[in-house]
């Protein structure tokens, strides 16, 4: 959306991040809903990357186009409005839609003519449908026939709630005060409607029906896949195959082993045969899990001297820190990436809850999926070019640090609790995360906020990625852009280890104590909160930034909190370098 013609403008990395197809945005004059893939006319560049392709099963990636005139196509919601000058609560459907009109001036109320503003409230469930607020069902207490005309009122002199009350013609009256509480909406049952697919047919939900205001955070959460380029998958071949793929496809369908031997003849003779066969078998047989696909990009950062990773230093550029003996015993490397090219893809959505990053598709049925219609399978994508930090973790001292019985006491707990979670939600979780997740992922947010008093980087620019696994222990902070060729270096600047030990020293100050303690140092997780001491006074941050929606968080296990010392990771590390008792 751009330009005086169109009601807003959105940058591509927006409608991948935050304002994708499902999700609310508010624009100039009204309140408006991103449509599905099926309904866009235009796409942007082509995105290749053979990798992310063949784990999410599509043909392509596309960046959202945003250079001529309604490129994202959008549908107005709320459909319901309120007058600002009269009150009137009543639906765009009722009003005599003039295009121009409502590009200059929003929409107008159908009494008085003054202009009109979209509701604050909406209603979702789970599974990601999402109508307007039931206004008449709550001015009546419940179902009602009544047609007549309703306005929203106020009383006293501030914007509470419960100074504002809906009142319907036929005299009944209500408070908007519990119109956000979930407890008042146990009798209304959910429409089954997405405004994305206007077109659709609503489904039957027995779903609860979730109150909010249609601005809250948990109103979209967007489901988003990462791949970082590295080799050989963006080597001349692989990007060559991945260009002419949807040609291999049908002549394979067609006319099998021929087929091949016509697209090599054709496009790849410079290239000699086993190199051409064996490439498109990796190709072709995809990537079924995504644990895999995270241990493909460890081993590159981690092995980024071997020939076979160092190929390519236009996308992928890596340098070894030297990390001091001191350190060593629990920093076992540090790797600063210059170079680094990142494709981030939208598959999705949920609403109410944020999704679990590293499961698989299926295994989150509250995930609404992105269509794209008829004819090519494709997904919305964009390319960010930037840096990166990558800290790996030293493995024995983790596996010395688990035998401790007060840390495989509270690791089984965090297994526990997140397992509870998880299916409470209907998640099937094929990696459990225990307490080593959580102190890397804890370790990574106390990173993030010193880099952003130093990096010239907000936190919520710089993103973590979460290396956890039987042969994965380690995190990469990196930030890019997807509107310029990179980013400033000030990140990777920060990976010197004697400008990273000091913000490591400053992280465990920070965490030794918090605004909010004793509660929040005495948390610890339970079955409706896998948090340990945690809380955004001083390890939670922008859930832009967070990989996990903020959860699986624990300062305790990273440093030593009182009553749990022995817990801490870092113990004898903080007593050194912060110089206290312990």
């Amino acid at each position: 959306m751009k330009r005086k013609d169109t009601i807003g403008e959105l940058r591509p990395n927006q409608v991948i991040t935050t304002f994708g197809p499902g999700a609310i945005v508010d624009a100039k004059k009204d309140s408006v809903t991103v449509l599905d893939l099926s309904y866009w006319k235009e796409k942007g560049r082509k995105i290749i990357d053979g990798r992310l392709a063949s784990y999410l099963k599509v043909d392509n990636f596309y960046s959202p186009s945003v250079t001529g005139v309604a490129d994202v196509p959008i549908i107005s919601f709320p459909k319901v409005h309120i007058c600002s000058k009269c009150g009137r609560i009543f639906s765009i459907n009722e009003t005599k839609f003039d295009i121009m009109n409502y590009l200059r001036f929003g929409v107008s109320c159908p009494d008085c003519g003054g202009p009109a503003y979209p509701s604050r409230f909406i209603v979702m469930c789970e599974d990601g449908h999402l109508d307007d607020f039931p206004w008449r069902w709550w001015a009546h207490h419940g179902e009602s026939t009544c047609q007549m005309h309703m306005k929203l009122r106020f009383s006293g002199f501030s914007s509470t709630l419960a100074d504002m009350r809906v009142e319907c013609g036929c005299g009944a009256k209500r408070s908007l005060s519990g119109a956000t509480q979930m407890e008042n909406f146990t009798e209304l049952s959910c429409s089954g409607h997405h405004p994305f697919r206007p077109s659709a047919k609503d489904r039957k939900c027995s779903k609860a029906v979730v109150p909010s205001q249609r601005g809250a955070s948990n109103v979209y959460f967007s489901v988003t896949r990462s791949a970082i380029s590295i080799p050989p998958w963006v080597n001349p071949l692989y990007m060559l195959i991945d260009t002419h793929m949807d040609r291999i496809k049908t002549l394979i369908e067609f006319d099998g082993d021929e087929g091949v031997d016509k697209i090599y003849k054709k496009y790849f003779s410079q290239y000699s045969r086993p190199e051409f066969d064996e490439a498109l078998r990796k190709r072709l047989a995809g990537i079924t899990d995504y644990t895999e696909f995270k241990q493909m990009e460890y081993d590159a950062i981690t092995h980024h001297n071997d020939p076979v990773y160092s190929s390519n230093k236009m996308n992928f550029k890596a340098e070894e820190e030297p990390v001091p003996f001191a350190w060593k015993r629990y920093i076992s490397r540090v790797i600063k990436i210059s170079r680094l090219r990142e494709v981030l893809v939208l598959e999705g959505f949920t609403r109410v809850s944020a999704p679990d990053p590293d499961a698989e598709a299926g295994d989150q049925p509250h995930v609404l999926n992105l269509h794209s219609g008829e004819g090519e399978k494709w997904l919305p994508a964009v390319v960010k070019n930037g840096e990166g930090v990558f800290i790996e973790f030293n493995k024995k001292t983790i596996d010395e640090w688990l035998s401790i019985p007060s840390v495989a006491s509270i690791s089984n707990r965090f297994k526990e609790c997140y397992q509870v979670f998880c299916e409470s939600k209907g998640w099937n979780i094929r990696v459990p995360r225990d307490a080593v997740y959580v102190l890397i992922h804890t370790f990574s947010h106390l990173l993030i906020k010193q880099m952003a008093l130093h990096s010239g980087y907000s936190s919520a620019a710089i993103n973590e990625k979460i290396y956890f696994g039987p042969k994965m222990n380690g995190l990469l902070l990196h930030t890019g852009s997807a509107d310029a060729e990179g980013s400033l270096g000030g990140l990777v600047e920060l990976g010197n280890f004697n400008k990273l030990s000091v913000l490591i020293m400053e992280a465990f100050n920070e965490a030794l104590l918090c605004t909010n303690d004793p509660e929040c140092m005495t948390h610890l997780p339970d079955n409706t909160d896998a948090d340990g001491a945690a809380c955004h006074s001083c390890t939670m941050v922008s859930e832009t930034a967070c990989e996990n929606g903020n959860r699986l968080l624990d300062r305790g296990v990273v440093v030593p909190l009182k009553g749990r010392e022995e817990q801490s990771y870092f113990k004898e590390l903080v007593g050194t370098i912060c110089k206290i008792k312990i």
